[in-house]
């Protein structure tokens, strides 16, 4: 597969004229992605400026560090400065403030905390320590169908445990739609995560609430591509899912990766940073796998006193696409990369972190 025939600059260029000829029949399209690596190329590639003004290209829930709840990450913590263990987790949730600490400030105050790349290196740190190790483990049905499928295939450390903040996509797109929290007129449905998930999940967002929704690749012919498409079926008035991102993932997605997920977990309502509980939208363990969820075997408690945004950031906004990063008193003044105040501004695939790297502080 020639890959360099998705960056092709006379075909980006082109599909941005086709995309500026249609769309001059719309007054306005709001149209939203909901993967935080489409937002990465987006930014990268400065897609929006080849896109006409009536054309706004918005970034929804898709990062998973992002909507990780303070809740959650206090939880973590206390629990962890408390008792003699080891907390485990990615690079990116290092950072992200809980009510008062992240993970890595909360270190200062005794939490023992280290970095790990995966599950595998997870389970080599466990068999290394001598005390009991939780793996904070992050992420939507991307990462959530791996961690599953090694649970199932490997023999687990048994000091090692697990505290799920896994994240289901479908549903939470679905059930945000349903509150009336997103103003949009299309979707961009995220390739990774529908190459496990599928995409027949998305038939009742499109149908419900007649959105066209196109799942994409992260290169810019991808992203222009589905805004073609979306405009598409736009212009001929259907709503309906399509794939724009054959050549790695199909309707059905991974099978074997959802059967998995379904074994291991069961799908349960789940805290979202800033958006509150969503119903159906978080990966819980199945009762037979508790003597694995760390949030039974020790008994965490969980406060109902906490806080998801410091005074003055507007990373839940950003998230539902009401607002632009430069829109936020703090960005680029006090919340940079340097020093994230909210998590958008933490990792990769972060909003605001991708703005400024690209427009720094405009």
């Amino acid at each position: 597969m020639q890959w360099s025939k998705f960056k092709d600059k006379d075909l980006v260029l082109s599909l941005a004229h086709g995309i500026k000829q249609k769309a001059k029949k719309f007054d306005r399209l709001r149209i939203m992605h909901v993967c935080g690596t489409h937002e990465n190329a987006i930014a990268r590639y400065a897609l929006r400026d080849l896109l006409p003004n009536n054309i706004k290209l918005l970034a929804g829930p898709g990062c998973p560090v992002c909507v990780t709840s303070s809740k959650d990450i206090d939880a973590i913590i206390n629990y962890g400065i408390k008792n003699d263990c080891t907390i485990l987790t990615f690079g990116d949730m290092l950072r992200v403030k809980g009510s008062a600490y992240s993970l890595l400030s909360a270190s200062k105050l005794g939490l023992y905390v280290k970095m790990v790349y995966g599950l595998d290196e997870a389970i080599y740190y466990a068999k290394q320590a001598k005390k009991d190790a939780i793996f904070f483990s992050v992420g939507f049905e991307t990462t959530a169908a791996p961690v599953a499928s090694i649970i199932k295939s490997v023999n687990l450390p048994e000091n090692l445990s697990f505290f799920s903040v896994h994240k289901y996509t479908p549903n939470g797109v679905l059930e945000l739609l349903k509150a009336g929290k997103l103003n949009i007129d299309a979707l961009i449905l995220p390739g990774h995560a529908s190459i496990v998930s599928g995409l027949a999940p998305y038939e009742k967002v499109a149908s419900s609430f007649n959105l066209p929704c196109v799942a994409a690749g992260f290169e810019p012919v991808d992203v222009l591509g589905a805004i073609l498409m979306i405009i598409n079926q736009l212009e001929d008035n259907i709503c309906k899912v399509e794939n724009e991102y054959e050549r790695l993932l199909n309707y059905e997605g991974n099978k074997l990766a959802q059967k998995a997920l379904n074994d291991i977990f069961d799908i349960t309502d789940s805290i979202w940073r800033g958006l509150g509980i969503i119903k159906n939208s978080g990966f819980e363990f199945k009762k037979t796998y508790n003597y694995l969820n760390a949030k039974l075997k020790f008994n965490i408690p969980f406060s109902d006193s906490y806080t998801e945004e410091q005074k003055g950031c507007r990373c839940a906004e950003v998230i539902l696409g009401t607002i632009e990063p430069p829109q936020c008193p703090m960005y680029a003044k006090i919340c940079n990369p340097h020093n994230p105040v909210g998590p958008c501004m933490v990792s990769d695939e972060g909003t605001c972190r991708n703005w400024w790297e690209v427009k720094g502080d405009i």
